[in-house]
Order: structure tokens, then sequence, then C-alpha cells
């Protein structure tokens, strides 16, 4: 599995893009990039689950998505 994402990946790009993700084995989705910030925001999604963006088919760790998690500091 791919760890890091691609430059132009972001959940706040186009709020139509849909995203896949997986939480204990199980894959959920599609669900749009203002639904996957706010499982993020609400704890549903944590940084270390894997999303994928339906369009590219490319599994990358939530942390690696730009505006997923706010940034520390």
């Amino acid at each position: 599995m791919e760890h890091s994402a691609p430059a132009d990946s972001s959940a706040g790009e186009n709020p139509e893009v849909e995203w896949l993700y997986t939480q204990r084995g199980e894959t959920f989705g599609p669900v749009s990039s203002v639904d996957l910030r706010a499982a993020a925001h609400l704890g549903f999604l944590g940084p270390d689950d894997l999303v994928c963006r339906k369009d590219r088919g490319k599994w990358v760790a939530a942390r690696s998505i730009r505006g997923l998690f706010k940034e520390a500091g």
C-alpha cells in the first residue's frame, strides 16, 4: 500500500470528489470531500485510516491529505 499522497490531493479541492476509506478492515463510501472532512473532524476517521479518491484508486494514509486534519502548532 502507498502511504504518500500526490501533491494535488486535498480534501478541499473539489466538493464533488468522492472518497473511499477503510476502518478496521472494512471499506466505506463513496463519500463527498465535505463528508470526509466531517468524519475526520468528529473523530470517526483517524490519521492512520486509509483513504482513496474514487477517481484515482490510490490508497494513502488519511494524514497525508491536505486539509483533512488540523495542522499542529
